[in-house]
């Protein structure tokens, strides 16, 4: 969502990344529907060798704490992906209550053979307040 330069000037804000609350996770669409139809469901992330047989799914959740709404470009970096998945966070407003969810799907194997929790690493490409 990477505005043209003359708005990019204007409203890019880099520091506001420290207002929002970012969350990554790689999980399965049973966790996927858990999350999504019960009121109070939490995310947790399982080890590597419990996601590697199934579809997995990249979820992204974001909160603004800030009193400015925000928006921009999220580039996530999983393991035994070369390059980065983008993810275009449209709408933060300001002083969110609740988490605003992104997914991908992310497809099968690609995760390590082992009892570790994926590490998912996240770097805003841009951000902007308004």
């Amino acid at each position: 969502m990477r505005l043209d330069q003359e708005s990019h000037t204007l409203l890019s804000d880099p520091g506001y990344a420290k207002h929002i609350e970012v969350q990554c996770y790689i999980v399965t669409r049973d966790q996927l529907g858990e999350l999504f139809t019960k009121k109070e469901a939490t995310i947790i992330q399982l080890p590597n060798n419990k996601l590697r047989e199934d579809a997995v799914y990249l979820l992204v959740r974001c909160k603004n704490k800030g009193k400015y709404a925000a928006a921009g470009d999220l580039n996530c970096f999983i393991p035994n992906r070369g390059s980065p998945i983008l993810i275009d966070i449209s709408d933060l407003p300001g002083n969110m209550s609740t988490y605003a969810d992104s997914v991908i799907y992310i497809g099968k194997g690609l995760v390590n053979n082992n009892n570790e929790p994926p590490k998912i690493k996240y770097e805003w490409d841009c951000l902007y307040t308004m």
